[in-house]
């Protein structure tokens, strides 16, 4: 009996066995189609990788409609050691240029380079942007940061082909004039929706003619534009949500009216003239040379309808106190990222929360300049009872006299805190109440 059993186990895994290996392959009885949506959700150097598994993978990589170049490891080499910058910027070009003799897509949800290309590679990223145009790109993204994060020299930015826009054939024209004179290339650029330029040279000429010649277009982001000196975001007609304008030092005026724009970020709010936008509730605004009061006047027409502000000043929060805020009355989430000098106290914070009754989230970024802990005694502020406050995150914390302060301030006077988030720079702890 133990033979005969022993037998039958035996031909049990051998039958198991035969099974696995006959199984069938039923992603790859899929649809192109599928597959290649599957295969856009990868990594370009992902999705090609798979052409390695049969025959029939082979060509379906070169139909993915997101093409994302993000080169994160030479990045992170680059930024080590900036004399390996030249040998991985050309194997970056390299990369792209056969990755796009391949590419078979007939349109593209999205086209991204982010490595740490200059003007030297002006000709590559030109004929990169004919491709993408070609293919009625959504999501355009430029992201040319020097390391992978930090803004270049001005004069080594690439600059963005204003001729390729034809631009010429606009001159002298206003908006309305536009219909049924469109340039042969007009449907190239009628289907973007995103546009991220970061250490591009451009102007406001470009970028307002995206704004009124997509119209699909819903957000744009720029930063690090030298050649930015006027930008005008004007008119009902706009799809526009999102708008971020950032580190473009010779901007000279920003305007934004008429429009449907929901949320706002720049730093250059003292250039700003801001009416008529009903939708915008979340506003970013960033002025390191600028009082607190220079740098909230330009947004102070929305104050009774934001529902985020976020601000970035060089200031101490002590000067806060004698700011006298409107009342916000809209306002759920509000971020203030500060300068602040030794053991300073921060408790002026807490003369903008109390302008706004429905607060549900305070955030506190501190740098500080020579920090000290000194022993003086906590100070302790009014009682302020704050009926919403749920959140609190306290970044840069070095555990002074100062943070103390306001943390048993959030204590004794936030009714229904459930969270602290303290973040010391490397690592972050949270406590929930």
């Amino acid at each position: 009996m133990a033979k005969r059993l022993q037998l039958s186990n035996n031909f049990a895994l051998k039958k198991c066995s035969k099974r696995i290996c006959t199984a069938e392959d039923r992603i790859s009885q899929l649809p192109d189609e599928i597959l290649v949506h599957i295969l856009s959700f990868l990594s370009v150097k992902e999705a090609a990788d798979t052409s390695v598994l049969s025959k029939r993978w082979l060509p379906l990589w070169r139909y993915i409609s997101r093409l994302n170049f993000d080169a994160t490891k030479p990045l992170y080499e680059v930024l080590l050691d900036h004399k390996l910058r030249k040998r991985h910027m050309k194997k970056y070009v390299r990369w792209v240029n056969h990755t796009l003799q391949r590419c078979k897509a007939q349109r593209l949800d999205q086209f991204r380079v982010c490595f740490d290309l200059n003007k030297f590679a002006q000709h590559e990223i030109d004929k990169w942007l004919e491709f993408a145009f070609a293919r009625q790109v959504q999501r355009l993204e430029l992201d040319l940061l020097k390391g992978g994060e930090n803004l270049r020299l001005f004069d080594y930015c690439y600059t963005f082909p204003a001729q390729l826009l034809d631009l010429n054939h606009y001159a002298g024209q206003t908006h309305s004039n536009y219909v049924n004179k469109f340039p042969p290339l007009w449907n190239n650029f009628n289907s973007v929706k995103v546009l991220l330029l970061k250490s591009v040279k451009v102007t406001g000429e470009v970028l307002e003619f995206f704004l009124h010649n997509c119209p699909f277009l819903e957000e744009m982001v720029v930063r690090g534009a030298a050649t930015l000196v006027n930008l005008e975001v004007v008119g009902p007609s706009l799809k526009l949500k999102h708008l971020g304008i950032w580190s473009c030092p010779d901007l000279e005026s920003l305007k934004i009216r008429d429009t449907n724009l929901v949320t706002l970020g720049t730093s250059a709010g003292h250039k700003l003239l801001l009416s008529n936008v009903p939708m915008l509730i979340e506003v970013d605004i960033m002025d390191a040379t600028r009082i607190l009061d220079d740098i909230l006047a330009p947004v102070s027409c929305v104050f009774s309808q934001l529902k985020v502000l976020k601000i970035t000043a060089n200031l101490g929060l002590v000067y806060l106190g004698h700011h006298k805020f409107p009342e916000l009355t809209k306002l759920k989430k509000f971020v203030v990222n500060v300068h602040i000098l030794e053991d300073m106290s921060v408790l002026g914070c807490i003369h903008v929360i109390g302008a706004a009754p429905l607060l549900e989230e305070f955030e506190l970024k501190l740098k500080w300049i020579e920090p000290m802990r000194s022993k003086r005694e906590c100070r302790k502020a009014a009682r302020c009872p704050l009926h919403h406050l749920k959140v609190l995150r306290l970044c840069g914390y070095y555990g002074r006299t100062s943070e103390l302060e306001l943390v048993r301030y959030f204590l004794e006077n936030a009714i229904a805190l459930e969270k602290i988030i303290v973040d010391f720079g490397l690592n972050m702890s949270q406590v929930s109440l």
